[in-house]
């Protein structure tokens, strides 16, 4: 009699996918964030800008216009951080990007594995572990850079 329980298989990839999911959608809001903050260092750095130009044109004091154009220097930095913030989420995406791509492939792998199994008639028992060992070696070597050829 057949259970309708989900095999310790079938659990560890579906866990494999909502981790990925989650890693996906946290990367993804980093990435959102990031470009929000961008785009507010830069409505900040323009105002100041146009805040220096209008102190020139109405003629006030040096000083004021070297603490003006001081101001819009760290605006100007505060811009260069906040573009290199967003250069690491989209890194960071991307990494998630082609760790969810991985996973899509290791389990077509693996479920194009058990349908080929299943139609061949044997067991596999023997072969399942031999595949998973497969699959996570594929895992380790994308994410660490480890080849698998010696």
């Amino acid at each position: 009699m057949k259970t309708t329980q989900p095999s310790q298989r079938t659990r560890a990839v579906r866990e494999s996918k909502i981790r990925t999911k989650r890693n996906y959608e946290q990367a993804l809001r980093a990435c959102e964030a990031a470009a929000a903050r961008i785009k507010m260092a830069g409505d900040e750095l323009a105002s100041g800008w146009s805040a220096l130009c209008q102190a020139i044109a109405t003629g006030v004091s040096p000083t004021d216009l070297l603490r003006k154009r001081a101001w819009c220097n760290v605006l100007e930095l505060r811009l260069k951080e906040q573009a290199y913030a967003l250069e690491e989420a989209r890194r960071d995406m991307d990494k998630v990007w082609e760790e969810m791509m991985l996973t899509t492939r290791a389990r077509e792998l693996f479920n194009q594995f058990v349908r080929k199994d299943s139609d061949s008639g044997f067991s596999a028992g023997e072969s399942v572990p031999m595949l998973i060992r497969t699959a996570t070696a594929m895992v380790a070597e994308h994410a660490g850079g480890v080849s698998l050829k010696k």
